[in-house]
């Protein structure tokens, strides 16, 4: 790790342009946020963990396995509360490039909720359906937001994540089947227009920032 100065900092920060982009669509991008060293840590890092699932033949506390995980073929959904289970991860929630950009948006007093790395495996990589953050955490206000870190490049063919611009001005949605919490919307059911929806290319080391809504 490298300590950040007054130039990487200015890197760092939203453009009005982007801040606008936020408070009217909902989301902003930040391209190659990381530093070299930073993404090069994340990725040994987040390696050992998928290779520490070798051998597991059913999820842990840490990490959640996909359905076609096999003990010889180990195959990694998520790895939970990345924050507390290793350094690199809490180094980097605390990092000056990432909160920069945060406390532009929700101001100084910042409280991290939580932490997880969803992994998007080659050849069947789980999917994460339509979904408010807000469902996971509702609070008395929605000054909340999440922030997502690629550690590699995001395109088309890598399953990127989509945001449906001003939705977070638009009501909350049901994210329950029968009476029971899925984490999903049912879109069709709910009359939620998703043709809109804009995926986010980027390159690795970059930042999205997106409403709880």
């Amino acid at each position: 790790w490298r300590q950040h100065g007054r130039a990487d900092l200015e890197d760092a920060m939203l453009t009005d342009q982007q801040v606008r982009q936020y408070r009217d669509q909902g989301y902003a991008v930040v391209e190659k946020l990381l530093t070299p060293a930073q993404l090069a840590e994340l990725r040994r890092v987040t390696d050992a963990f998928v290779a520490g699932a070798r051998g597991l033949s059913a999820s842990t506390a840490v990490i959640e396995l996909e359905d076609n995980h096999k003990p010889s073929e180990p195959r990694v959904r998520r790895i939970k509360n990345a924050y507390h289970n290793h350094p690199a991860y809490e180094t980097l929630a605390k990092a000056e490039n990432v909160l920069a950009p945060v406390r532009q948006l929700i101001g100084p007093d910042i409280r991290l909720h939580g932490s997880k790395l969803n992994i998007k495996g080659a050849k069947g990589g789980a999917a994460v359906e339509w979904h408010q953050d807000w469902a996971f955490y509702p609070h008395s206000n929605d000054d909340l937001l999440a922030i997502g870190i690629f550690l590699d490049d995001v395109g088309m063919d890598n399953a990127p994540i989509m945001f449906l611009p001003g939705s977070h001005r638009g009501p909350v949605h049901d994210h329950h089947s029968n009476g029971v919490f899925v984490g999903a919307v049912d879109v069709i059911a709910g009359g939620v227009d998703v043709s809109g929806a804009v995926p986010v290319t980027c390159p690795a080391g970059s930042m999205t920032i997106h409403h709880a809504r």
